[in-house]
């Protein structure tokens, strides 16, 4: 019964007359169906294209994170590598060190010398930086030459014996080759040296010139002897000033110029060392108060 009142609702409904609908009205409609289907569509294109930056901008990053994270942890690594330690040795004293290396260094009265606390094995030189006099035993490594810079200067080995002289405050630099080869070289010239060779670099304008001398005699400085050959007296009281920790006080008529040969044993007390002086020169005399020492 309920079934035959719905299906007569229904004929009833299908054959009732249908209301006039204005064209007008129909155009808005379509044109409103397709703003808000366009609308649909790009909201859509826009979803997708976030999330495709989104994954695209994952990919790039994650690895430019990992870069960085190691970038960071390289820097910290090359800086640790290359912190660099100062040793001065004041006068009156003598020292060593070895580098980390294995290189050893004797390190004479007034000098300094810096280096790294770590060689690091990405640079392609071993450097160190001195002012004054050192002796270096040079551990081999062929593929990190170890260089020495005084100023202008500097000397280039790869595993040796030698010996620098290079004061700030003095003209010349002595470098004194006891075994295998070295290079000494600025900016302008280069100079090989061999065993029992020294060089003689002139700070002021830049002139080399070598010579043979016995090695042995000239690093005896290593063993705490003190020795001059053919030196002049300024460059002899330079050295006694900061073996013995003392100051001389030069009158204005005595030459600094004049050459001496002499040798002194580790250990001589300062006052022996003057009375030689003295003797050798013939007409130098002195007088000590403490640690000044005027010669007239």
């Amino acid at each position: 019964m309920q079934k035959d009142n719905k299906d007569d609702n229904l004929r009833a409904l299908w054959g009732a007359p249908q209301p006039n609908i204005d064209e007008c009205q129909i155009a808005e409609a379509l044109e409103t169906f397709r703003r808000n289907r366009r609308l649909h569509i790009s909201s859509n294109r826009r979803k997708k294209l976030f999330g495709s930056i989104l994954k695209y901008a994952a990919i790039i990053v994650t690895p430019l994170l990992t870069a960085l994270a190691a970038w960071n942890y390289s820097a910290q690594y090359y800086a640790d590598d290359n912190a660099l330690v100062e040793l001065y040795v004041p006068d009156g004293k003598i020292d060593s060190v070895v580098l980390s290396d294995n290189t050893k260094l004797i390190v004479n009265a007034g000098t300094s010398v810096i280096y790294p606390a770590r060689f690091n094995k990405h640079n392609y030189n071993r450097n160190v930086y001195v002012n004054g006099n050192c002796h270096f035993a040079v551990a081999k490594d062929p593929l990190h030459p170890f260089v020495v810079n005084m100023g202008n200067l500097k000397v280039k080995v790869l595993g040796t014996h030698f010996s620098v002289n290079s004061y700030n405050e003095e003209d010349s630099i002595y470098v004194t080759l006891e075994e295998g080869l070295v290079e000494a070289f600025d900016n302008r010239q280069s100079v090989l040296l061999r065993p029992n060779e020294q060089l003689v670099y002139c700070r002021s304008n830049g002139s080399m010139r070598k010579h043979r001398v016995d090695a042995v005699i000239v690093g005896s400085w290593v063993n705490g002897n003190i020795t001059f050959t053919a030196q002049t007296l300024g460059q002899i009281l330079k050295t006694i000033e900061r073996h013995y920790n003392v100051c001389f006080d030069v009158s204005k008529d005595i030459d600094l110029n004049c050459r001496y040969t002499m040798n002194f044993r580790k250990g001589e007390p300062i006052d022996r060392v003057l009375k030689v002086l003295s003797m050798t020169s013939g007409n130098i005399q002195y007088v000590r108060k403490y640690n000044i020492i005027k010669l007239y």
